[in-house]
């Protein structure tokens, strides 16, 4: 079965049920978290605090009696049973404590699911300004609900491996782009065809640009370059080549701050918004951004959101750090390539090696690509959604 009709099933499913008739009706949302407690919760909090004082200190105590006294069936049949009833005193402050909060996200996580599914929208497009669910959230409910079964069944000590797995998965995760463990990426392309995508980093950089374009229409092949603000507001003739000879330009953020995703949301959001708008000068708004050095963080989902931005990144690199190691590009990309690649290159000038050596890098690149039957198209094209669109009311920049 179509992986489609196995998600209409299930939305269908869900739909059907009177628990997510009523989430639906009732708009549930997160923010009904932030309630203050009620008496029923600080009851269940109390339960819980007591089952701690009445667990392993209370057999400690009767493990201490049973020694005073040389009765040692105290403690084999006391110790189990004072346990055990600590146990049902947690899990019954869990349920007064927790049951609410588990409803209520319970009830969000069924409105997100058939809107999400249902509408079956691509990323951000009609989304946005919508909540996203990431594996991110996913991954961390995981380790909070496994960590709070090891503390009830087991030692503490080992109830916190999940939520430290959780936390070391939160930061090696910006340093893959492929996972979108944060927020949905594209990363690549349909994998049924033969064909690639060219990208272009950190440009337009005007001792590559003017070479770059006419290599480029030389063989044909079409290119998105993720340019950088700065630079951009800085060559406007070079933006307005790359839009003449046909390419497309996406968001690259306005400094390309390597430390970007450590910065506050509001330094994030103007990062991204001041090139929107500087874009829009030149008659074009991009409707893709890529990070800066592809890392990611929480934070980005909900100001790509509001944009109505989705996050590109690629599938193969070659380690080029910015041009400054570009000695066997070709042949390095070229063992890494695989049908709907998104390719990343860097247009800005090269560090010890000349231009010429840099663009006979990618000459090969694209004859290596030709040789082996693929085709270079569109970075749109490949991933099945625009990554551009023409702003009529703006007319180009001159």
């Amino acid at each position: 079965m179509k992986e489609g009709g196995i998600r209409a099933r299930i939305v269908s499913r869900l739909a059907g049920m009177q628990f997510v008739r009523e989430a639906m009706a009732e708009r549930t949302t997160l923010s009904l978290l932030r309630a203050k407690p009620t008496p029923k919760v600080w009851m269940g909090l109390g339960l819980i605090a007591l089952s701690y004082i009445i667990g392993w200190p209370a057999v400690g105590l009767l493990a201490l009696i049973a020694y005073h006294m040389s009765e040692p069936l105290i403690l084999a049949v006391g110790g189990p049973l004072i346990y055990g009833v600590s146990h049902l005193v947690f899990l019954a402050g869990f349920y007064l404590a927790g049951s609410r909060y588990a409803s209520i996200f319970l009830r969000w996580a069924a409105c997100s699911a058939i809107e999400k599914w249902g509408n079956a929208a691509p990323l951000n497009r009609e989304s946005a300004g919508k909540w996203t669910f990431s594996p991110a959230h996913g991954v961390g409910f995981i380790a909070f609900l496994l960590s709070g079964v090891l503390l009830l069944l087991f030692d503490g000590r080992i109830a916190a491996f999940p939520l430290v797995v959780f936390v070391l998965l939160c930061l090696a995760a910006p340093f893959f782009p492929q996972w979108g463990f944060f927020l949905p990426v594209i990363s690549r392309g349909g994998s049924g065809v033969k064909a690639v995508a060219l990208t272009f980093d950190d440009g337009p950089d005007p001792d590559m640009i003017p070479l770059l374009l006419d290599l480029l229409e030389r063989h044909e092949a079409a290119a998105a370059f993720f340019v950088i603000g700065r630079k951009a507001e800085g060559n406007p003739a070079l933006v307005r080549e790359i839009l003449l000879r046909g390419h497309a330009i996406g968001n690259h953020s306005y400094r390309h701050d390597p430390l970007l995703m450590l910065r506050s949301s509001a330094r994030l959001a103007e990062e991204i918004a001041r090139t929107q708008s500087l874009l829009a000068e030149f008659g074009i708004r991009p409707l893709v951004f890529r990070p800066p050095v592809g890392i990611t963080n929480p934070r980005l989902p909900k100001v790509l959101r509001e944009l109505n931005l989705d996050c590109v990144t690629f599938s193969c690199r070659a380690g080029d750090f910015g041009n400054r190691r570009i000695a066997g590009l070709a042949r390095i990309l070229l063992k890494k390539i695989h049908p709907g690649a998104i390719v990343l290159l860097h247009d800005v000038s090269p560090r010890g090696a000349k231009t010429t050596d840099w663009l006979g890098e990618v000459e090969q690149l694209i004859l290596g690509l030709k040789s082996r039957g693929y085709k270079m198209v569109s970075l749109s094209e490949l991933i099945g959604r625009p990554v551009m669109e023409l702003l009529p009311a703006y007319p180009p920049k001159l």
